[in-house]
C-alpha cells in the first residue's frame, strides 16, 4: 500500500513529557505546550509550585493555587487547537489507507477534504456525480501532508460532534451548526459564519501581537540603554583614573627632581657647616687639654690669644650656621608643604 505522506515520524509535533504526539496540548505560560494529562502528572509529581518541564517558569498563577482542583486550573489553560490538528491530521495519513464510503476494504487513493473521508478509485466517480458534493476537493493521498490537512481541518459543532461546524455565536461562544442555528440559538443576538469571525479574530490578535512586539522592542531598547549607560559609566572611570594615574607620575616625578636638586644643594651647605663644627670641636678639645694640663702661670699667659681666637670663632661660626641652618630649614619646610598638597589636592 502506498505511504500516505513524505512527512516523517520525527515531523510530528510531540509532548516534552510523554514522548508521543500531543492529546489536547495546553499552552503554558512559557507558551511551551505539554498534553494536558501530562500538565497534571507532573505537577502532581512536581507540586502545584512545579515548573514548565522544559524552562522550569511557572505554570500555574500562585493566587489560583489551593482555590480549585488540579484538573480545573490545567483545564482553564488554553488548548493549542492548531497543533490538535496538526497531529490529527497526521494519524490519518498515517493510518490505514482504506476507503470509508465502499464496504469492500479497498485501498483509498484519495481524500475528500470537504467530507474529511479516504476515498477509493471506485467511489471518486460516484462521488463527483453526486450534485451534493461535486464540487468538493479531492486530493491525492500521496501528496497530501499533514500540514495541507490540518489547514483545511473543518471544526465540529460544540453539540453535534458529527456535525461540522459553520457558524459562531458571540451570546454563547461557541461552534455551532446550521441545525443549531435554527433551534438553540434563533433568539441570540450575534452569530456569523466562521471565515468572518475568524478573519476579524485574526486582525485581532495580529494587532494584540503587534503591541506585544512593539513592547517587546520597546523593553530591548530601554534594556540597551540602561547597560550602554554601565559601560559608559566604567569607561568615563577608567579614562578619569587613568588621567589621574598620569598625572600624579608626572606630579612624583617632579616633586622627587625638585627633591634631588634641593638635596643636592643642602649638602653643600651641609658640607660647609661640618668643616665649622669639625674646627669647633678640634678647638674645644685643645682647650680641653689646655685647661687639664696647663700650669697656672701657663694657662694665663695663653689666656688672652686663647679667648681671643675662640671668641672670632664663635662669633664668626655661630652666625653663620644661624644662616644656613635657616635656609635649610626654611626650604625642607616648603618641600614639607608642597608634599602634603599632593594629598588634598
Amino acid at each position: 500500500m502506498a505511504a500516505a505522506s513524505t512527512t516523517s515520524r520525527r515531523e510530528l509535533p510531540e509532548c516534552p513529557v510523554c514522548h508521543d504526539g500531543y492529546k489536547e496540548p495546553k499552552i503554558l505560560p512559557c507558551t511551551h505546550l505539554a498534553c494536558k494529562k501530562c500538565v497534571v502528572s507532573w505537577l502532581q509529581k512536581a507540586g502545584v509550585k512545579g515548573g514548565c518541564p522544559l524552562c522550569r517558569a511557572p505554570i500555574l498563577p500562585s493566587t489560583s493555587r489551593g482555590q480549585r482542583d488540579l484538573n480545573t486550573l490545567v483545564n482553564d489553560l488554553p488548548t493549542d487547537l492548531a497543533t490538535m490538528a496538526l497531529v490529527d491530521s497526521h494519524k490519518v495519513l498515517s493510518g490505514q489507507h482504506v476507503c470509508m464510503i465502499c464496504n469492500n476494504n479497498a485501498a483509498a487513493a484519495s481524500f475528500c477534504l470537504q467530507c474529511d473521508v479516504k476515498i477509493c478509485k471506485a467511489c471518486i466517480i460516484g462521488h463527483k456525480n453526486i450534485p451534493l458534493t461535486r464540487k468538493h476537493v479531492i486530493e491525492d493521498l500521496n501528496k497530501l501532508s499533514p500540514q495541507r490537512l490540518a489547514e483545511i481541518n473543518r471544526a465540529t459543532c460544540n453539540v453535534h460532534d458529527d456535525r461540522p461546524a459553520e457558524l459562531y455565536c458571540f451570546t454563547h461562544q461557541e461552534l455551532i451548526c446550521m441545525l443549531c442555528d435554527s433551534t438553540n440559538h434563533r433568539s441570540c443576538a450575534e452569530v456569523k459564519a466562521i471565515p468572518d469571525v475568524a478573519t476579524e479574530k485574526r486582525r485581532e490578535l495580529e494587532q494584540q501581537a503587534q503591541r506585544l512586539r512593539d513592547r517587546a522592542t520597546a523593553l530591548a531598547t530601554e534594556i540597551k540603554e540602561v547597560t550602554d549607560s554601565f559601560k559608559i559609566m566604567r569607561k568615563k572611570a577608567n579614562d578619569t583614573f587613568d588621567d589621574l594615574e598620569q598625572c600624579l607620575k608626572k606630579r612624583r616625578q617632579e616633586v622627587n627632581e625638585l627633591i634631588q636638586a634641593e638635596q643636592g644643594a643642602a649638602m653643600t651647605s651641609l658640607a660647609e657647616l661640618e668643616k665649622w663644627r669639625a674646627a669647633l670641636a678640634l678647638n674645644a678639645a685643645s682647650v680641653g687639654n689646655v685647661v687639664q694640663l696647663a700650669s697656672g702661670g701657663s694657662l694665663l699667659g695663653m689666656m688672652k690669644g686663647l679667648t681671643s681666637r675662640l671668641d672670632d670663632l664663635e662669633s664668626q661660626t655661630g652666625t653663620t650656621r644661624k644662616m644656613k641652618v635657616k635656609d635649610l630649614t626654611l626650604k625642607l619646610d616648603k618641600l614639607r608643604a608642597d608634599i602634603a598638597s599632593l594629598g588634598t589636592s
